[in-house]
């Protein structure tokens, strides 16, 4: 048994130092030796010999590793938030929130427009209209270009009351950052 412990031991010790053992695939050889104590010393030498000239096999196996994990953002429903925004809208109309109003104007908006006509035109014919409601299916996006700006631009029909007279229009918007945002032609 001794014998067998040490042909394992010397098979290792040539794997891991290159022991001069061949790389080429071939048969291995390998013995079984009875040993008694009085032959130890002759099997250690025939061990070694044995295992020097022993062609080891080594399965090596391969790590798999991943790559790192990305995370996307996902961008809330178009369509969806500008369903929500437009209640929302109308609730600033009924509230007189100039400010509210001219913050959600979309950035492409003030970028062709000036913005003090807009504020001037958000008070003067945003503010007159009541009732103002989404009436079907909103639509998009298309690519528009506004100003110097392309945008996804999504639209939907929209029917409020203006001095008193009723109308059906189509409203067009844009989202921001995931937030719904209003176009309008500021005059």
């Amino acid at each position: 048994m001794v014998a067998g412990g040490v042909v394992v031991v010397v098979a290792l010790i040539g794997m891991l130092t290159g022991g001069g053992a061949s790389t080429e695939a071939g048969a291995t050889s390998t013995s079984t030796t009875t040993i008694s104590a009085a032959t130890t010393a002759a099997t250690t030498t025939a061990a070694t010999t044995t295992a020097a000239t022993t062609t080891p096999t080594m399965t090596i196996l391969e790590s798999t590793t991943t790559g790192p994990t990305t995370t996307t953002t996902v961008q809330p429903d178009a369509i969806q938030a500008i369903e929500t925004f437009v209640p929302e809208f109308a609730g600033m109309i009924a509230a007189g929130d100039v400010q509210g109003l001219f913050d959600t104007l979309h950035p492409a908006v003030l970028d062709a427009q000036d913005a003090d006509l807009c504020k001037t035109y958000i008070e003067r014919e945003i503010l007159a209209l009541v009732d103002y409601r989404l009436t079907g299916a909103v639509t998009g996006p298309v690519p528009t270009t506004f100003g110097s700006t392309t945008i996804d631009l999504y639209s939907g029909p929209v029917s409020f009351s203006y001095q008193g007279e009723a109308f059906d229009s189509t409203a067009a918007f844009g989202l921001v950052n995931g937030d719904a945002r209003w176009f309008t032609t500021c005059r």
